[in-house]
């Protein structure tokens, strides 16, 4: 379209030159033929109304004006020519500058192809082989993330509950192992005791017997 415009102002540029040489090659052309003219008509003798021109007078204005039509031919073939010359050079720079156009649509196509490559690379990522829109992919990673999060609280209450029980365990395995020292203690005690008063009626039981032996061996009145 604007290499079209262009051509269009090329030749009506060329049109307005060639129209301002031709009034400029025709006015003194013009001028010299009016005054030929008018001196053929005040050398001429008047009769009746009529000019009587000599023949040679009138051959040399017809030679004059032959001459100047020739010269304007020849002019004009010259500025034809050399008008289309500059028109062939026109068509030249014209056929130039689209292809000139032509290369620049090219690499503003592939400009805008690069552009578009980028924003899509600026909006996507490359996840296993796969494009995802970096928004997704960060609210995916947010997702994991909380999710991570929330099992590692669950974790932590857990374990804080397990530990918790634990040492509630171990407290009550304390106080158990405590009671049963106690309760070890207080039986061998007792067992001591037994042992004791045990030992207090075998010697007794003892004393028995011998008291026993002796009264046998004592002479029965």
């Amino acid at each position: 379209m604007k290499a079209l415009f262009f051509s269009l102002a090329l030749m009506c540029t060329v049109t307005a030159v060639q129209a301002q040489g031709t009034a400029a090659e025709k006015a003194p052309a013009t001028n010299k033929l009016e005054k030929q003219f008018e001196n053929l008509k005040s050398n001429s003798n008047t009769w009746q109304g009529y000019k009587v021109v000599k023949i040679t007078t009138l051959e040399s204005f017809w030679k004059s004006v032959q001459e100047t039509v020739a010269t304007k031919d020849k002019k004009l073939e010259n500025f034809e020519a050399e008008a289309d010359k500059k028109l062939q050079e026109a068509r030249k720079d014209v056929a130039a500058q689209e292809q000139q156009l032509a290369g620049m649509k090219k690499d503003m196509e592939l400009k805008e192809a690069e552009i578009q490559q980028s924003m899509h690379d600026i909006t996507h990522i490359s996840v296993l082989g796969i494009d995802v829109p970096k928004q997704l992919y960060v609210l995916l990673n947010s997702g994991i993330i909380l999710a991570l999060l929330v099992a590692l609280g669950v974790m932590l209450v857990q374990h804080r509950s397990s530990k918790q029980l634990a040492n509630e365990k171990r407290r009550a395995s304390d106080e158990m192992e405590l009671e049963l020292n106690e309760y070890k203690k207080s039986a061998r005690e007792r067992e001591l005791k037994i042992k004791r008063e045990l030992q207090t009626e075998l010697n007794r039981v003892e004393e028995l017997k011998q008291q026993l032996t002796s009264a046998r061996k004592q002479p029965q009145l």
